[in-house]
């Protein structure tokens, strides 16, 4: 992902147009020495596929892929499980139809699959609402949380849009994430429209498993409905819930970005598994063969039914329509079921769903009443050659002619790269001339002035601290769980990232709020486009909860006949009251000062005497007006 919010999207949805590949992608072609190595398939590949190992060693050079593995199944048979190319480029290790790879959001249609079987069994009805099920929900508005059914969260239309920034890399628990889903604002009403999003498929996860297990379910519910219902009913004995079962299989992947070197570079797998039910899922390409053909064969495997028709109907049936862009013909009627895609191709039905992660990309497809479909798994971020395979082998399979989708994507891509290289210049350019620090003296902030902590209920703590660029330069450097990037002055109080493609949080934008007596109060962050920037409040510096400090505060304050009174609470906050108001407590905001809380615009700051002794002052600042009381040797009576 370049920017997890705004770019390049977790798990992005294949979707109709194969766009979601396009955009963070750089324009290296590079040749793997002895990279198309490829096992025997299980059975002879029909004559439309003679072809085929060329055009999958052509296209992996066409977008420098180190490895790709690929399962094709027709007709109840798998015809093809095969990998080519590395899938460790540093030891030359082979792709193999063995190789574990994430894959991604691909795992939402196993998160389903587990639901229909409670359906199946009269324990969840598709239509009640979550709160039926997880009393505790609760969303943004209470429309929401008193409206939204088990259906919306997995047709991605709860009115959330994605905010993928609250969780990805965080180390809170899924249970955690779930009780934060509150704070993050809604962009549309319930089934108003299609927003994707991860967050609702992690929710449906848990409630499946506290269905499943109770109230009291243990952690891990969902990877145990998961594994008894889909996994072991299919012998899918390869296949796993995190990156650390990934690392242990004799025959695992290495992800990898394309560097500004045009090489690969290695890309760590990011662990999931807090939102596990969205795209935790490792896997081979054989295993998610045996899963491929039993959603090909109508829910069926080897006699035995493991999803209700209806049901996987119902998942394979819009039941959101999507916009169409009409850019290329071969599409048509883009809609989502539940956990998939829907799409017409050529003028037939095509399921699918794809998934991004960093150093993963998998395409999963099928064609309902054909019994056929592939599934692909590539060793790079966001890598358009997935979805290049994919619709190659749909070709294929329908029998129709071969549409090259290889050189559409590509001259897409040339011309987003280039747009991309315009518009890096461009804000270059607009740099150099930006001169001064963020806002011209006398008043302007030292860089470390910037530093601290901000937080965000929903988001959680974003971190900024002073660092040096690669050339030795003081920077900005901002860290939210796993995304980290450092910040060059833009213009004003706004501060950019540059772009990266090794960088989660690349081209991302922070800007500091700066309040009426001139204390940085927090920050915005572009983190969701579908919503305005979110603010963090500034956590006030530690040094303001030192209950000896705060206790050099307490006493009383007088201008005249007019008195305040400050006192230090057991529980070490500070409290004003004056003859006629208050309680209140007060709120640290910076140095000394501390805003009244629940009186917009006050604020007052203890000044400590002129020979450095102690606090004999306290000036009280009132929309914009000032004055100070002097602290009286002993209380008033």
């Amino acid at each position: 992902m370049t920017s997890v919010p705004r770019r390049r999207a977790l798990a992005a949805p294949l979707g109709a147009l194969l766009g979601a590949a396009l955009g963070s992608l750089l324009g290296a072609l590079l040749v793997f020495p002895g990279s198309a190595a490829a096992q025997p398939g299980p059975a002879a590949l029909p004559p439309e596929f003679a072809d085929f190992d060329r055009f999958v060693e052509a296209q992996m050079t066409l977008w420098n892929v180190p490895g790709v593995s690929i399962a094709i199944v027709k007709d109840g048979r798998v015809i093809l499980a095969r990998g080519y190319g590395l899938r460790d480029v540093e030891r030359r290790l082979p792709m193999t139809a063995d190789t574990v790879q994430p894959v991604a959001s691909t795992t939402k249609g196993f998160t389903v699959a587990a639901l229909a079987t409670l359906v199946r069994d009269g324990r969840i009805e598709w239509d009640k609402p979550v709160r039926d099920y997880l009393p505790d929900f609760r969303l943004h508005s209470d429309y929401a949380s008193n409206t939204v059914t088990v259906r919306d969260l997995v047709t991605h239309r709860s009115g959330l849009p994605r905010h993928d920034a609250a969780w990805f890399g965080s180390p809170l628990t899924r249970d955690q994430l779930y009780g934060r889903l509150r704070h993050l604002p809604l962009s549309a009403e319930p089934r108003a429209r299609f927003q994707y999003n991860n967050l609702m498929f992690m929710t449906a996860g848990l409630l499946g498993g506290r269905v499943a297990y109770g109230p009291q379910a243990p952690a891990d519910a969902w990877e145990r409905l998961v594994k008894a219902r889909v996994l072991d009913p299919l012998g899918m004995a390869s296949t796993g819930f995190t990156i650390a079962e990934l690392h242990q299989a004799p025959d695992h992947a290495s992800g990898y970005t394309i560097d500004e070197n045009n090489r690969p570079a290695l890309r760590p797998y990011q662990e999931l598994v807090a939102m596990g039910p969205t795209g935790s899922l490792n896997s081979s390409a054989r295993d998610m063969a045996r899963y491929l053909q039993m959603l090909a064969a109508g829910g069926t495997f080897e006699g035995r039914t493991l999803i209700d028709p209806v049901d996987l109907r119902a998942m394979t049936t819009a039941q959101v329509a999507l916009p169409d862009p009409q850019v290329w013909s071969e599409f048509a009627a883009p809609g989502y079921g539940m956990g998939w895609f829907v799409d017409q191709y050529r003028g037939h039905t095509v399921v699918s769903h794809g998934g991004n992660l960093p150093g993963a990309s998998t395409a999963l497809a099928f064609l309902p009443g054909r019994n056929a479909g592939v599934y692909v798994t590539v060793n790079v971020t966001t890598s358009a050659l997935r979805d290049v395979i994919e619709y190659a082998v749909l070709d294929r399979l329908l029998g129709l002619p071969p549409v090259d989708w290889g050189q559409r994507l590509r001259e897409q891509y040339d011309l987003r790269h280039e747009a991309d290289r315009e518009a890096l210049q461009r804000l270059l350019d607009e740099r150099a001339a930006a001169t001064g620090a963020a806002r011209p003296a006398p008043h302007a902030f030292a860089l470390a002035d910037y530093a601290g902590e901000y937080e965000h209920p929903g988001y959680g703590t974003l971190r900024v601290a002073l660092a040096n660029d690669d050339q030795g330069r003081p920077v900005l450097e901002a860290r939210l769980n796993a995304l980290k990037a450092q910040f060059p002055h833009l213009h004003h109080e706004v501060f950019q990232a540059p772009k990266d493609p090794l960088v989660d949080w690349d081209e991302a934008r922070l800007q500091f709020v700066v309040g009426f007596e001139g204390d940085l109060e927090g920050l915005r962050a572009e983190l969701e486009p579908a919503v305005p920037p979110i603010e963090f409040k500034r956590v006030p510096e530690a040094r303001l909860r030192d209950r000896a400090l705060l206790a050099g505060f307490a006493g009383t304050y007088r201008i005249g006949v007019a008195e305040w009174t400050v006192t230090l609470r057991p529980d070490g906050v500070l409290v004003l009251a004056s003859r006629t108001e208050g309680p209140n407590e007060l709120v640290p905001l910076a140095g000394q000062r501390f805003s009244v809380k629940g009186r917009h615009g006050l604020t007052v700051r203890f000044i400590a005497g002129r020979d450095g002794g102690p606090v004999d002052r306290m000036q009280i600042n009132s929309t914009g007006s000032a004055s100070v009381a002097v602290r009286m040797a002993t209380p008033a009576r």
